[in-house]
């Protein structure tokens, strides 16, 4: 010991950051379903490979800085492990900073004080006596870079022996899945292949048609309204059974439809919004780049269609999507501040005022209940109090939830209005509305918040989902109307059923159409419930690929 303490700052800089690069591995190895044997690899095998490094060029403040890109992979990992308490980084979770918007990423690290705190005590240090050995030229001794590179070597050694075994000894081990910084490298790598793919999705989807052709009466004037949803959750709904007051108009509402018991596939927006709004599904996912929205279905079934986004444009499929569209307006565009929801309503009461188009569908993508949930409301409507902004931690979850309904409350709200601006119409009517996906709000002893985990919670899997007919399509096409109040009470895929749906009221025909998956046809069938993976693969949603509280919650929810 009294050897160790004789050494320089700079050498105890080569011994110390390997430490800290370690922890990481060592919360993982916790968190994460890892073999002893993988377990110990994960430490050892990295350990030894950064050891290595801090001790064999002697210029250490250098070293140290070179070492930046696995420090903020350690940071980015410990923020995860804080909001979701597991999993590695995801594919993602990058894709998901490149397509935020900035005022969503700076209300989101405004809120997690505690977990950005932590890094800074742990990694800014290290930086700045780095830059000051570099200013200053503080090197390694021979000595000390002899000694302890040896002892790298030998751990690194360790480590490759114990990385053969666990190939040799455990089940689906791999060293691109299991050990860290590899895996996140790897989804890095990935990230910037799926990036690339997006860039390219004008030329990759200019040849696509759906062929698609109106089977109804062109006479007839027909307006369909799809509203999706912002992170609202099933749980908080009234009409879904929540014991709060949170959809007092909707309950009011006439022929509206609510299915109990719908999932999403994804609990991440670049994904589940363009599965909403096409026949795309968790298993086929990677044909995204060939192919377009419903959009141009309608569009050339001769529908009139426009697309209205209280969301900030971010180079994602989604925004590629709204392009298809005849009319395209991004609200953000025209505001210093992100405006409520409700002016959603304005635009399209002024579309559905145009008088010169007989048949239109409206797509309304909306912000919803994004976190800082007190945000996303006027304080007219303010109902559940208190309900001051507040950090995003546990303690505060009562205030955090009393903001969370009211946004409910908030939507209740407008889409009332959207539909009785249809009403008002009298024309074939109808308007679907689903959530991309839900939110995790301290539910359990868990501690887990927002949404976009690797691996999604019930909370973030169960989304509202609801249709309205107006009186004239229940004139007109009453089958279809029965047949969806017959449906109402099975296991709904939204990500499948909207869209499917949606075709079917319209009476589009084109071969883009599973009538399996839709609400309206008496062939509809409640699918195997997937979710899409971090790496684009279907996965069964069973107690083997969710924590068993989720599970129970899902089979619960399905036999009520």
């Amino acid at each position: 010991m009294s050897k160790f303490l004789k050494i320089s700052s700079q050498e105890l800089l080569a011994l110390l950051t390997p430490i800290i690069l370690i922890i990481p591995n060592i919360a993982l190895n916790f968190t994460e379903h890892l073999s002893v044997l993988s377990a110990i690899t994960n430490i050892i095998l990295p350990l030894g490979v950064y050891l290595f490094l801090t001790t064999y060029f002697r210029k250490i403040g250098i070293t140290v800085w070179c070492l930046l890109p696995i420090m903020i992979y350690c940071g980015f990992q410990i923020v995860l492990l804080y909001l979701y308490g597991c999993s590695i980084i995801g594919v993602d979770m990058f894709l998901n900073v490149v397509t935020s918007n900035a005022t969503e990423i700076a209300e989101l690290l405004g809120n997690l004080i505690i977990a950005i705190g932590s890094l800074i005590i742990v990694y800014i240090p290290a930086l700045v006596y780095a830059s000051i050995c570099i200013s200053k030229k503080r090197i390694l001794s021979n000595t000390f870079m002899s000694k302890w590179n040896k002892v790298g070597i030998v751990t690194t050694i360790t480590g490759a022996i114990l990385l053969s075994a666990s190939y040799a000894l455990t089940p689906d081990f791999s060293i691109t899945n299991d050990i860290f910084p590899v895996n996140v490298s790897k989804n890095l790598v990935l990230a910037f292949k799926r990036h690339s793919q997006s860039d390219n999705y004008p030329k990759t989807s200019k040849n696509f048609t759906y062929n698609a052709k109106s089977t109804h009466n062109d006479s007839i004037p027909e307006i369909y309204v799809v509203v999706i949803g912002e992170t609202s959750r099933a749980e908080d709904w009234q009409l879904l059974g929540y014991n709060r007051e949170t959809n007092p108009e909707l309950s009011k509402a006439n022929n509206l439809t609510a299915m109990p018991k719908a999932f999403t596939q994804s609990a991440t927006t670049h994904k589940s919004v363009p599965m909403l709004l096409s026949p795309l599904t968790a298993n086929d996912f990677d044909s995204i780049a060939n192919r377009k929205s419903v959009i141009t279905a309608f569009k050339e079934a001769g529908f009139y269609t426009s697309f209205f986004s209280n969301q900030k444009r971010n180079h994602s499929y989604t925004e590629f999507f709204s392009e298809e569209a005849d009319t395209t307006i991004y609200l953000p565009d025209f505001s210093a501040k992100q405006p409520y929801d409700e002016e959603l309503i304005a635009l399209l009461e002024k579309q559905i005022g145009n008088k010169s188009h007989n048949k239109q569908l409206i797509v309304l993508h909306t912000y919803g209940s994004h976190f800082n949930y007190a945000e996303r409301y006027p304080a007219s409507h303010s109902f559940f109090k208190p309900d001051s902004k507040t950090d995003a931690n546990k303690k505060d979850r009562q205030q955090l939830v009393n903001a969370y309904d009211n946004t409910i409350r908030y939507i209740d709200y407008y889409l009332k209005q959207a539909i009785d601006t249809l009403n008002n119409t009298g024309v074939s009517a109808a308007l679907l509305y689903s959530s991309d996906h839900g939110e995790d709000i301290y539910d359990d002893e868990r501690g887990r918040f927002l949404h976009a985990s690797p691996v999604p919670t019930y909370f973030q899997l169960h989304v509202p989902m609801i249709v309205w007919i107006s009186d004239k399509f229940t004139e007109l096409f009453p089958t279809k109307v029965s047949t969806l109040a017959a449906n109402k009470n099975k296991v709904v895929s939204s990500t499948v059923s909207i869209y499917n749906t949606l075709i079917d009221l319209a009476g589009i025909n084109t071969y883009y159409y599973d009538e399996e998956g839709s609400l309206a046809s008496n062939k509809f069938t409640s699918p195997k419930l997937l979710f899409l993976s971090d790496r684009n693969e279907p996965v069964t949603i069973d107690s083997t690929t969710i924590n068993i509280i989720d599970y129970n919650n899902l089979i619960a929810k399905i036999k009520e």
